[in-house]
């Protein structure tokens, strides 16, 4: 199954896009979107297409920070029945475990998920495997949404750190005023450092009664979604993939089940740990190369390559193409 995102994802875009210039209807049939999905929240659109829109859209606008000026047209409303459960919550800490949770049901294609690292948590937002290679637009589309949220529980709020695989641009004036100064470009993961005080702010309407009841209902039916696990396990293997040995047994642990467990749940959902470690290697070494500044040594290294030479051989597996050659295509 193809992964897909709600449409309420694309609000916005087309005014921007016309504002700078551009065929936002042209561009969204090049990518392969479905008219419909401009005039319903709720239509499900291929990810792909998704952000194969976006980043056409920064390049033919000539818009280097696209993804950033989109975000200040949307919020986290556009999340349509899981607003409901995240304005129930009590602190920006549930708020953003309720989100980790449940986020599969506004798409399949973003995978957040929450590490504990020393006084407060890191948020990885990173796109799953087949969404695209070129991606920087949409993941500091979605990086900024979350910021901009944060913001509203505490005024003058700036994340300690926020981290992205891509390099820079050349004019970050605009990154600066989003997200502060403390910005890591070619880094080894996407994601949102939150520190302890902003965890226990006050967030939302705090009705627990509501809070229990929805959060309830959303965690049953992400558990009827085909590919959870699939999912999941995508997203551990993202999140451990340069910190920590990643074998079955260990995304296993992460995920509270038995290694024999997730192996079973993977193989109903028609894929293996193998497949999808395979795959992850293969998306994120592709991103490294066209979008990093970062050596092809590190980028081996970040992999779980023991040697350079392993990821050649991976990539003219995957491409046909040696990493060299990956990065000045």
């Amino acid at each position: 199954m193809s992964a897909w995102v709600r449409s309420g994802a694309l609000v916005g875009a087309p005014q921007l896009i016309a504002e700078l210039g551009a065929d936002a209807s042209a561009l969204a049939q090049a990518a392969g979107i479905d008219a419909a999905a401009f005039s319903d929240p709720e239509f499900p659109v291929p990810t792909a297409a998704v952000v194969r829109f976006l980043e056409s859209a920064a390049a033919h606008c000539g818009c280097d920070n696209f993804g950033l000026r989109l975000a200040q047209r949307q919020d986290m409303s556009l999340l349509g029945p899981l607003w409901s459960l995240v304005q129930s919550s009590t602190t920006v800490g549930e708020m953003l475990e309720d989100l980790a949770r449940v986020f599969f049901l506004h798409t399949t294609g973003v995978l957040l998920s929450l590490e504990s690292s020393k006084g407060g948590l890191l948020m990885n937002y990173e796109l799953a495997a087949g969404a695209g290679a070129a991606d920087r637009h949409t993941t500091e589309l979605g990086i900024a949404i979350l910021v901009n949220e944060l913001c509203k529980s505490t005024s003058n709020w700036k994340p300690p750190q926020v981290f992205f695989r891509h390099g820079p641009p050349q004019d970050l004036r605009l990154h600066r005023q989003v997200f502060g100064n403390h910005i890591t470009f070619s880094a080894d993961r996407n994601a949102l450092f939150i520190d302890g005080a902003m965890l226990a702010a006050a967030y939302g309407s705090g009705d627990s009664a509501t809070h229990r009841m929805l959060a309830s209902r959303f965690t049953a039916q992400c558990k009827q979604l085909p590919e959870l696990f699939r999912s999941k396990t995508e997203s551990a293997i993202r999140s451990l993939m340069s910190v920590a040995t990643c074998d079955v047994v260990c995304v296993a642990k992460v995920l509270n089940l038995s290694t024999r467990s997730l192996q079973r749940y993977l193989i109903k959902e028609n894929t293996s740990f193998s497949a999808l470690l395979d795959a992850v290697r293969a998306d994120l070494a592709l991103k490294y190369l066209r979008q990093s500044e970062l050596p092809i040594a590190a980028i081996a290294e970040l992999l779980g390559f023991c040697e350079t030479s392993a990821l050649t051989r991976a990539c003219r597996r995957w491409y046909g193409q040696s990493p060299r050659g990956l990065r000045l295509s």
